[in-house]
């Protein structure tokens, strides 16, 4: 008797720890990187996400004052939930220039495309 009850605990034990790992895998953030390319022929001061519901723009993504023509950076989307989906990827994305003008790209998913070209 004692041995069937211990060979059930084991089987129900082994059944019950591929669902917490799994549970656990769901609740840990991807984390991407995005590279950001620097075509325009002018110096890039800022680089703002937005998701495509929201009217306004997150925090600038550069950690340097400026990149110049054809240089580039890499940044890393916040990814955590929105609107009850696991994970968000898509981002309108604004990149600002010294001139005071700026490039925009809406409705990029930023888990397919891992590089922005701004021209």
């Amino acid at each position: 008797m004692l041995n069937k009850l211990f060979h059930t605990f084991m089987i129900l034990a082994s059944l019950a720890l591929p669902a917490t790992s799994l549970t656990v895998q769901n609740t840990q953030p991807k984390v991407i990187t995005v590279t950001a390319v620097n075509n325009s022929g002018k110096p890039m001061t800022a680089i703002y996400l937005s998701s495509p519901e929201q009217q306004s723009w997150g925090q600038n993504k550069l950690k340097v004052p400026a990149i110049g023509n054809r240089a580039s950076v890499n940044f890393s989307p916040d990814l955590r939930d929105r609107e009850g989906s696991e994970y968000n990827c898509i981002f309108d994305v604004s990149a600002e220039y010294a001139d005071g003008k700026s490039a925009r790209l809406y409705a990029v998913n930023l888990c397919q495309t891992p590089a922005l070209n701004f021209n």
